[in-house]
């Protein structure tokens, strides 16, 4: 990737389901709601049963591998989320950066027994110098 492509969001939700049509169905909202696009369910049932995870994808309109293009990515994501979701951190570690919503009364008001959710977003430009991680708070 270069220092003008488009980041890309990944967000990944945990959701207590019976099988893979029905992780889709608690998840139909979200993923309309923010227009993404489902790249993957996985049963997480080794975990805990009755798990599943389903992971959508996004783009940001956003370029950089840099520690603030990707912050900001992950971080207008969570407040565009809601603004409860905002308040979580996010790290960085070029070249990616995320955040852990580990709330399940707050993901369960986006996602029917949605337990949580990983926003990601990374860049995979090798050229990219190394960063220390940082921890940015909102």
């Amino acid at each position: 990737m270069d220092a003008h492509s488009e980041l890309e969001l990944l967000i990944t939700v945990v959701v207590g389901a019976q099988d893979e049509p029905s992780a889709r169905e608690a998840c139909d909202d979200l993923v309309r709601r923010i227009g993404g696009q489902v790249i993957t369910v996985a049963d997480c049932s080794d975990e805990e049963p009755g798990c599943w995870s389903l992971t959508m994808s996004r783009g940001t309109g956003e370029t950089g591998w840099h520690v603030a293009a990707l912050s900001r990515v992950v971080r207008n994501f969570l407040r565009e989320l809601g603004p409860e979701c905002g308040r979580h951190r996010v790290a960085c570690a070029p070249p990616t950066a995320w955040a852990v919503v580990d709330d399940p009364d707050l993901v369960g008001e986006l996602v029917p027994a949605g337990e949580r959710l990983l926003i990601e977003t990374w860049s995979g430009d090798d050229d990219a110098p190394d960063h220390h991680e940082s921890t940015v708070d909102n």
